[in-house]
């Protein structure tokens, strides 16, 4: 079955899957503060390093999506701490963006919701342990 796709008329902006059978797993709401810094190559012998903090929505044992201000670019991969629930602490993992979407804000500069995916199992049982503690 082919993925259903919301259009888009800004360009630059990407756009997420409304529909995608069988990919998902289990989310759970989770909203906490998940510090992350990005890299970005500036010219051909800089590397310039960015640090913030997102607030995550939910998290699966795949991903999770979170609010940013900085709106990364799709398959951009970064470092972010992720939210264990057993110690309250978080771990750092590396994630892909798989999508992003601008939210306009009223009294602010726009905001971003961001899909991520874990990139290494070794990571998953981070979005496992939550979801055995909500469930």
């Amino acid at each position: 079955m082919e993925d259903k796709v919301e259009r888009s008329n800004t360009p630059g902006t990407s756009v997420a899957p409304l529909h995608r059978q069988g990919t998902r797993s289990k989310r759970v709401r989770l909203m906490r503060a998940c510090p992350y810094e990005m890299s970005a190559f500036v010219g051909q012998e800089s590397i310039e390093f960015h640090q913030g903090e997102a607030l995550s929505i939910n998290i699966s044992s795949g991903g999770m999506l979170l609010f940013m201000a900085q709106t990364p670019a799709v398959k951009q991969v970064f470092e972010i701490q992720v939210p264990e629930a057993i110690n309250n602490d978080n771990a750092t993992t590396v994630v892909e963006v798989c999508w992003t979407r601008q939210i306009p804000l009223e009294d602010q500069n726009s905001m971003h919701l961001v899909g991520v995916r874990f990139l290494f199992a070794s990571h998953f049982s981070c979005g496992e342990e939550v979801l055995a503690q909500k469930g």
